[in-house]
């Protein structure tokens, strides 16, 4: 009897060294797949940031000219592809926060350039001080990493050990010391925090981290009146809603977060969410964590919804723009607000509806307390004529309306909003009414689930 279970127990064992064997050559075999592709997209962001500054030396040598506009362009995509590698790198995304931010304003500064020159703009003197900048900051750069590079050669660490000891450190909350390329990669980011401050017409300006919400610039208010405006915002009828602060949030517009409950119907475990800015006491953001019931509603009907909830809160001058269906049963609506017709896409307010009873379950006034304040729009430099004549005669301008848009700056310009048809689509196209240059084009796009432009 014992012979057999010995040579039971004997493969029992040859099994398992087997299978700890096939376990660990998986193991390395994805570990040398990981330090492949970590090394590919360490020496990547090395190559294209010397390549970036070598390509912005070109520009400046050639002046920004309409024929400089394929030297944008590879520059544009030489920094969008070292961005891209630099957040495939196995570190923390903090540590490389700010180089990352670099690069992505080279990116988009180069993009805007060359969208200027190719339309016969030549560069101006600010656009060209700004290219030089970048020049001299893409050259720090590629010394600093080249600094990393030798240290990560010379400390023998493979590229997935730092994500493997980054997940333990964070596993342990710190309990490693951190390795001398982690100090590197440190070093790195805080050498990029001191390059100039960049201020140009892009989403990534460091002039975007300073902007004032203009419709949260009043007083403060007590957490009290946080409460009182949030209940105001829910869209239930008078019943037995309680309200507390449960926390302060930062960001760019500082606000109480209010949870509401309402203890007879709605019970603790579907509360609405609100954000009351804490100066000026704007409601912020607004959401029903609840599930609706199936649709008995159409989109028309929502939407009118939509504006009586708007027009019950001082904010009846709106226009739906577009509309999208969501997939558990509710519609969101973009509400634009006018000033003496013209449409303020600048402080656009979304609006979403139960499609099961219209009751309004989500608000996002984000925007519009960034944005609204009481302007004094200047008038037109062109008509709605004179802003269509760059466009093709093939398109069949169906109406002309004025509106003030965002910049991927944050800040605003008045445009010809011309709608019109083509090759059978319908598009929105929005022309500078300064100066006649063209702005955006979207696509508005009509589907059952509402009216969308891309």
């Amino acid at each position: 009897m014992r012979r057999p279970i010995l040579v039971a127990l004997v493969a029992a064992l040859a099994v398992v060294s087997a299978w700890g064997l096939e376990q660990r050559n998986a193991r390395v075999h994805l570990e040398n797949l990981l330090n492949s592709e970590y090394q590919r997209s360490f020496y990547n962001t090395l190559a294209q940031v010397q390549s970036l500054e070598v390509l912005l030396g070109k520009v400046l040598v050639g002046g920004g000219g309409a024929e400089d506009a394929d030297l944008l362009a590879r520059t544009w995509q030489e920094a969008a592809l070292a961005q891209r590698d630099l957040t495939q790198l196995p570190v923390q995304p903090e540590i490389l926060a700010r180089t990352s931010k670099f690069l992505n304003q080279t990116a988009e500064f180069t993009n805007l350039l060359l969208r200027q020159v190719s339309t016969g703009r030549p560069l101006t003197d600010e656009q060209w001080e700004t290219l030089r900048q970048l020049q001299q900051q893409a050259g720090r750069l590629n010394t600093q990493l080249r600094v990393v590079e030798r240290n990560v050669e010379a400390d023998g660490v493979r590229p997935w050990e730092l994500g493997r000891e980054l997940r333990v450190r964070r596993g342990a909350l710190g309990a490693l010391p951190p390795r001398p390329v982690d100090n590197e990669l440190e070093q790195l980011n805080r050498e990029v925090e001191r390059f100039p401050t960049l201020v140009y017409d892009g989403a990534f300006s460091d002039q975007l981290d300073r902007r004032v919400p203009r419709a949260a610039s009043g007083p403060p208010i007590t957490a009290a009146e946080a409460r009182k405006r949030a209940l105001a915002a829910v869209d239930l009828p008078d019943r037995e809603l309680t309200a507390r602060v449960i926390a302060t949030t930062r960001g760019r517009i500082p606000s109480y977060r209010v949870k509401i409950n309402d203890r007879r119907a709605r019970g603790t475990e579907a509360p609405i969410l609100v954000d009351v800015a804490r100066r000026g006491g704007e409601v912020v953001w607004m959401l029903d964590t609840g599930t609706p019931g199936p649709p008995k509603l159409s989109i028309g009907e929502a939407r009118k919804k939509a504006e009586r909830y708007l027009e019950k809160r001082g904010r009846g001058d709106v226009e739906v723009v577009s509309s999208e269906r969501q997939a558990g049963g509710t519609v969101t609506f973009n509400c634009v607000p006018r000033q003496n017709g013209v449409l303020l896409y600048t402080d656009v307010v979304k609006v979403t509806v139960a499609l099961e009873d219209g009751r309004v379950t989500g608000l996002n006034a984000a925007d519009y307390v960034m944005s609204h304040h009481a302007r004094e729009l200047p008038p037109p430099a062109l008509n709605a004529e004179e802003a269509a004549r760059g466009l093709n005669p093939r398109f069949r301008i169906e109406n002309a309306r004025l509106a003030l848009i965002p910049t991927e700056s944050g800040g605003e310009v008045l445009a010809w909003q011309l709608r019109g048809e083509v090759a059978g689509n319908t598009y929105l196209v929005f022309v500078n009414a300064q100066n006649g240059n063209r702005e955006k084009i979207l696509q508005v796009v009509e589907t059952p689930e509402g009216t969308l432009t891309i």
